[in-house]
């Protein structure tokens, strides 16, 4: 049997791992453009920062393949024939497969302003993209970063520690609206502020300024629908620009597929099955590029690394005859907005959508909010009922499996007050956490 793996990230490399554990005999070939070895892509940044080396993100010794009898083959997947169980590279080769698993993940979206490609755009996913912006980002260079996510408050926060001058543009009128509530944007706002990042929220681009050499000069804003920043605002001033970064999220990186024949989803996600298996019988899907159903019941990629890691071994499993179906557990998540930590377990209510419009609170739905006087730290406990479902902290770092527990026994309120410090993370001189606050609807 020839398994081919297409991608060798966390899910491609799970998933060629749990192959081997089971069927010592396989055919077991991983295919990539972008890098010999399988690296840890949340690292990057800290690598652009100069922190560690590529190398250093390579969770494995560079004996891997050989040692488990991976076949590496280099090269961009250009086009899929399911029919013929073959796909061909960009160099014009052709690799067959007995059964194939697509782990190609993501791709940056593309800039869709005027005036936007050229010299001196960025984006930053793939190792690729960090190569170019480490080349070109220079100390007293003026940058632009757009996109109010994890990626872009990464962008601006190695490019500023390189000496650089970040104007950072948020479309919406708070900062990570999918994960922070107005309280909490505010805070990591004023903090990386604090940091000397020209934060511009509520703002939208117009289009981006070029010289008659094609080199950016600015980046041309409006106020984004619903916009606390209303026209004349300082946070609508066009924004001088040397270097600019679009962080507006990601898509599936599939447009290799589009005469393939596979179901794919109007993002362009794999539809895959249970199993993650696709609409072929034998071409699977897992990780960025698919379109798995989420606890309410829609489908859409997860974009995570646990869960890429997760469907790689269960995509694995089904691969190999076995009975596997792909269930993702309670949603958990943890980052850092420049030195902020950010901890998130459970289910947290979205509470702006995506045109500024408000959220109200689902029925039954109530939190309990604390911030520590004088820090940049917080805690939200969200509750339906008398049960704990979810957790947003900022500031400490906290342990996620002692807050999934508490949500999965189905705790309360008062017992989870009682206990919180026992699910800090900190260090042992570090401040503790204290009750300084009375439940609030």
């Amino acid at each position: 049997m020839h398994y081919v793996i297409v991608g060798n990230g966390v899910c491609g490399i799970e998933a060629a791992l749990a192959v081997r554990g089971h069927d010592a005999e396989a055919r077991i070939s991983v295919v990539s453009d972008e890098h010999d070895h399988f690296y840890s892509r949340p690292a990057l940044m800290y690598v652009f920062a100069g922190q560690t080396s590529l190398r250093d993100t390579e969770p494995y010794d560079r004996g891997l393949y050989e040692r488990l009898r991976f076949e590496r083959v280099r090269g961009r997947v250009v086009a899929l024939d399911t029919a013929g169980k073959s796909f061909r590279l960009e160099d014009g080769r052709i690799v067959g497969y007995d059964r194939l698993l697509l782990a190609v993940g993501s791709r940056a979206r593309p800039a869709p302003w005027p005036g936007a490609p050229g010299r001196g755009l960025h984006y930053f996913v793939t190792l690729q993209d960090l190569e170019g912006l480490d080349r070109e980002a220079r100390p007293g260079m003026r940058a632009v970063v757009v996109g109010g996510g994890l990626i872009g408050v990464e962008v601006a926060e190695i490019l500023l520690a390189r000496g650089l001058e970040v104007t950072f543009v948020i479309r919406e009128n708070w900062y990570f609206p999918l994960a922070l509530d107005e309280r909490e944007a505010a805070m990591v706002a004023e903090h990386v502020r604090a940091h000397g990042v020209d934060v511009r929220l509520g703002a939208n681009v117009e289009g981006i300024g070029r010289g008659a050499d094609g080199a950016l000069s600015a980046v041309r804003l409006e106020a984004a629908p619903r916009a606390v920043a209303e026209p004349g605002s300082p946070a609508l001033a066009e924004a001088p620009c040397d270097l600019l970064v679009c962080a507006i999220g990601v898509v599936p990186n599939t447009a290799f597929l589009a005469a393939s024949g596979l179901r794919l989803s109007k993002g362009g996600a794999i539809e895959v099955d249970g199993g993650l298996r696709a609409s072929d019988p034998d071409v699977w899907a897992a990780g960025d590029c698919a379109n798995v159903t989420w606890a309410d019941g829609s489908r859409r990629p997860e974009q995570l690394w646990y869960t890429a890691r997760d469907q790689g071994r269960v995509a694995a499993a089904s691969m190999l005859g076995n009975e596997a179906s792909y269930r993702r557990g309670t949603w958990y998540n943890s980052a850092k907005f420049f030195d902020m930590e950010y901890t998130t377990a459970g289910w947290v209510p979205v509470r702006l959508d995506w045109d500024n419009t408000p959220l109200e609170p689902a029925p039954g739905v109530r939190e309990w909010f604390q911030r520590t006087p004088g820090r940049f730290d917080s805690q939200r406990i969200v509750c339906k009922g008398d049960r704990v479902v979810g957790f947003n902290m900022l500031g400490g770092r906290w342990n996620h499996e002692v807050m999934l527990d508490w949500i999965d026994s189905r705790r309360s309120l008062a017992f989870v007050l009682d206990h919180l410090a026992e699910a800090q993370f900190d260090e042992e001189l570090s401040p503790r956490w204290r009750r300084a606050a009375a439940p609030r609807a």
